[in-house]
């Protein structure tokens, strides 16, 4: 698994979401998560805002199997 969110996305900026990503919280409880990337300057609809970006991060993580 990976995760990606922008560092403007409401919900990783609130309710204490991005300290808990960060402290590898998240990767502590989900299980075979390999990869956490969080994109500057992007907000909620990342695949919309800079979508060659996304689509290498899911291109790259599919070609590893």
């Amino acid at each position: 698994m990976k995760f990606i969110t922008g560092n403007l996305d409401i919900v990783y900026a609130s309710f204490g979401a991005k300290q808990y990503i960060e402290s590898d919280g998240l990767k502590k409880n989900v299980s075979n998560l390999e990869e956490v990337v969080i994109q500057e300057g992007v907000a909620h609809y990342n695949n919309q805002e800079v979508v060659e970006e996304v689509s290498n991060h899911i291109y790259d993580f599919i070609n590893k199997y």
